[in-house]
């Protein structure tokens, strides 16, 4: 049977793709649209031509789990990549058909087997890891707001009468604050109004994440250790993931971006800010 090594090179609304046969040989090439459903459907069942003796790999990239699910569901033996490991951009002139015949090729040597092949989280993993990413982007927005609220009452000297703005308490105070000019005073309103909304939210998703742990008891634990609670809990064990993927836990560490970068040369050692690998959010 003849062996099919394809690369996808997915974008938000067009994919490159490139097949290679045993030798290398480039046996099909083609820019198919992904503007909608029905063009991923056609995406997929172009793949689906080599099933037999085909393997497929795609970089790890928001957008991709469509693709993923439906190559998957029908027998595809597709590989998720790491982008960063694959390192793409540092070939000189990058485009689209060659990022797809680069993978394809890599695919073919077993480059990628050995160094670029990523994690890929289920469905419900992935929905958590969102949960509580989303929730932390909303605490930060809350923060944008107590920040801006805080800036108009010291302008004035006002002092609230609670430490955190954001509380129930706090947000009452700032719905009926006023401030020396009227135009101030309906500033302080609007943020009012906005941080109580955002704080809605997050109590609403606290609330899930609660849910989360209370119905799992994250991976298996039977209580949290002393000063972890389900938030923390529930981020390390779905973000994580598969912990059995990691060697030891300095290879978590720095996954999670929580080691310092080190620049080293002979005797002369470096150690700079933290690497921030994993995610932003």
């Amino acid at each position: 049977m003849t062996k099919y090594h394809v690369g996808i090179d997915l974008h938000k609304t067009v994919a490159q793709v490139c097949v290679t046969d045993e030798q290398g040989g480039v046996v099909a090439e083609r820019r198919l649209p992904v503007a909608d459903a029905a063009d991923g459907r056609a995406l997929v069942n172009f793949l689906a031509q080599w099933r037999e003796g085909g393997r497929f790999v795609v970089e790890a990239i928001g957008m991709n789990r469509w693709l993923v699910n439906a190559c998957r569901e029908i027998g595809l033996d597709l590989v998720v990549a790491d982008a960063a490991k694959l390192g793409l951009s540092t070939l000189g002139k990058k485009t689209d058909r060659r990022d797809a015949l680069e993978m394809a090729r890599r695919l073919r040597l077993g480059d990628i087997d050995r160094h670029a092949v990523t994690y890929y989280p289920s469905d419900r993993e992935h929905g958590v890891r969102k949960l509580v990413r989303v929730r932390h982007g909303l605490v930060h927005v809350r923060q944008e707001f107590v920040n801006q609220a805080r800036g108009l009452l010291n302008a004035y000297l006002v002092r609230p009468p609670v430490a955190e703005l954001h509380s129930r308490k706090g947000l009452a105070w700032l719905r009926t604050c006023t401030l020396p000019t009227e135009t101030m005073t309906a500033c302080l309103r609007a943020i009012a109004v906005a941080m109580t909304s955002v704080q809605e939210q997050i109590d609403g998703l606290s609330a899930r994440v609660d849910a989360v742990g209370k119905e799992e008891t994250v991976r298996g634990l039977e209580e949290y250790p002393p000063g972890v609670g389900a938030l923390t809990a529930t981020t390390l064990a779905y973000e994580l993931g598969d912990v059995t993927r990691f060697r030891n836990a300095r290879a978590a560490a720095s996954y999670a971006g929580l080691v310092p970068k080190v620049a080293q040369s002979a005797d002369t050692s470096h150690h700079g800010r933290l690497t921030k690998r994993g995610s932003r959010v």
